[in-house]
Formats: structure tokens, sequence, C-alpha cells
């Protein structure tokens, strides 16, 4: 996403007054400090359900400082409107296709952090939602589909890489082992458990590899029955969230706030 674009907010407008706290460090490894903001409701202190928001990926000049672009800052104030608690976090680049490891251990160092803070931070630990969007599946929603942890009551991706497969050529070896550990596709084998249910948005004007890997976890959701909501934006762009100011961007933002208000409320 183009880094003038990191000034915009969602095009549904973000309303205020959660209480926020920021630059809160959750993993600190040599000179990298790793910091989550924490977006809570006005009112009462009673424990609520959280939802993690994972970026993309971007050279680590560009990433460095996510959680503090526009669009996560409008997650979360919208987040915290509805009741839920947003925690936008920073992660480390991984652009060079060498860290996705490390990446998927900062997301779940700070979902841990989190949790384990749950009183601190008015979390209910148990009731858990990740929101994912562009390259943030590989390491932020692959492993936790693959092996679901009994926190993870839903999951939601906007425009994001589902399938590495249509990468192939862009992977180092081992290719093959890389791809399957990877994709969130993988997630939809038989062997593996139940998944919580999903939500996937998808730009028709998106990236030809986006598209064909997103086409193939449809498939494969609907072939094995899972709870799948599929929301088209027929004419949206990659990030259409920020870029498209139209109905169909602001109907799809506000989909997707109900499902997690109605996945973790439950």
């Amino acid at each position: 996403m183009p880094a003038d674009l990191h000034v915009a907010p969602t095009v549904l407008a973000p309303p205020s007054g959660a209480r926020v706290e920021r630059d809160v460090v959750y993993r600190t490894e040599g000179a990298r400090v790793l910091q989550l903001d924490v977006y809570r409701p006005p009112g009462d202190d009673r424990p609520r359900p959280v939802v993690f928001l994972v970026n993309g990926d971007a050279p680590e000049d560009v990433i460095a400082t996510a959680k503090d672009w526009a669009v996560f800052r409008s997650y979360g104030e919208h987040l915290a409107a509805l009741g839920l608690i947003g925690v936008p976090f920073n992660h480390r680049s991984g652009v060079d296709g060498q860290h996705t490891a490390e990446i998927a251990a900062e997301v779940h160092a700070a979902i841990g952090f989190v949790r384990g803070g749950a009183a601190a931070f008015g979390v209910d630990p148990m009731r858990v939602g990740l929101w994912v969007f562009s390259a943030g599946a590989p390491f932020g929603l692959a492993p936790l589909l693959q092996l679901r942890p009994d926190w993870l009551r839903c999951a939601a991706g906007f425009y994001t890489i589902w399938d590495l497969a249509p990468y192939r050529e862009q992977i180092r070896p081992p290719v093959d082992e890389a791809i399957r550990r990877w994709s969130a596709v993988t997630a939809l084998d038989s062997d593996t458990p139940d998944l919580p249910p999903l939500l996937l948005a998808r730009a028709g004007r998106d990236g030809a590899g986006i598209l064909e890997g997103t086409d193939t976890f449809i498939r494969r959701a609907r072939q094995r029955g899972i709870d799948l909501t599929v929301l088209d934006h027929p004419t949206g762009q990659h990030g259409f969230d920020i870029r498209d100011n139209d109905e169909r961007s602001r109907e799809i933002i506000q989909m997707t706030l109900d499902f997690f208000v109605r996945n973790l409320s439950e």
C-alpha cells in the first residue's frame, strides 16, 4: 500500500471516544522494540472481547509504525464504539521472504501479551477475533487456523493472501513446504479441526495472485462446509476501505464490524 495512503482513515467515517493506551511495549528483542495500542470502549471496565488488527507487509522503514496508520486508528475507534477492544500492533518486515516464522512469533507474542494482561486491559481472553489485511494472512492467520486455539472465535481478511501457491516462483526453497505451512488454505484440509466463522472481503481489481488464491480458498471452504461469509467489491481496489470512497466499501466495513460483534458477543 503506497505510503501516502497511511494518513487516510477508513471511508466509513470513524467515530471517536475510545479510551486509548498507546505505545505499549509487548516484545523487546535486542534493539527491536515492538509496540501495540489498545482501544477500549468508553464506560465500564467489564471484560470485553478483543480484535487484533494484523497489517500486511512492506519494507521495514514503511511498516515500522503501521499501528499508527490512520486506517488502524480508525478500526480501533470503530471496534471500541461497538463495545469491543481493538489492538493494532507493529511487527517486523518480511518482504525478503526470510522472516515469516519470526513475524508469526511476533503475532503470537502480541496476542499472548494482551491475553496475559487481560485484567489490566479489560479483555476477555477467551473471546478473541483476528482481522488481517493484505499480506498479513500467511504469518497472522494461517498458523492459527491450522492449529486453532480455543480462544479464537472468528477471523476476517480484507484483500488478503489466502493461498501462496500463485506466488510459487517468488518463494525461495523449500517451495512446497513453505507454501503449505504459510497458506491459510491449508487449514481446509480434511484432517484439520473445526474452524471458526470466517469472513473474506474480495476486491475485484486486486492483483491476479491474490484473486486466484482467494478463489481457491472460497471453493475449498464451500466444499468443506465452512462457515464463510464472502463480501465482494467488484470494482474495489486493493485497500478499498481507504481508497474507494463508495457505498460498497462502507457496506463491507460495516458488515465486517457486525460480524465481529455477532461472533464475539456469544
